[in-house]
């Protein structure tokens, strides 16, 4: 009797695994197929997403460094994509960065939340008028006459 118990135990925990497969290993390597209407829009959507991921990884290395340039960059491309999702979020996570002071060039960061707020930009749950202001709170005044130029 145990040895028919183990016998099942194990059956399932093959079937589990994936063992038993109706499909050839083979099939593997075709499983995606693009559910888009063209594979032109997947090819759009996988580039806008390789941008999004390497924003974020570009994020991540400048909370490191406080320099958010590279992740600014990506962020832009993928607004001008008119990929507002994640270019909208990406560029909300920097724009919270900015406001806590961790980009090191002020100025720089002044000058892409003010073009933002000149652009009618808008985030979600994001006053782009306080970050301005909490970003020239830490300027000098040279430095705040230099981003206003």
């Amino acid at each position: 009797m145990a040895t028919a118990a183990y016998a099942w135990a194990l059956l399932l925990i093959v079937a589990a695994a994936g063992g038993f497969s109706a499909t050839p290993a083979s099939a593997a390597e075709d499983a995606f197929v693009c559910m888009e209407e063209t594979q032109e829009k997947c090819d759009y959507e996988n580039k806008n997403m390789e941008l999004f991921i390497n924003g974020r990884d570009a994020f991540d290395r400048g909370r490191e460094t406080g320099d958010f340039r590279e992740a600014h960059d990506y962020a832009a491309e993928l607004l001008a994509r008119k990929d507002l999702r994640h270019g909208k979020g990406l560029m909300k996570f920097i724009y919270l960065q900015l406001a806590q002071g961790t980009h090191k060039n002020l100025v720089e960061a002044y000058r892409w939340v003010a073009a933002d707020i000149a652009a009618g930009m808008t985030y979600p749950r994001l006053d782009l008028d306080r970050v301005l202001a909490q970003i020239a709170a830490r300027m000098t005044p040279e430095q705040l006459a230099e981003a206003k130029r």
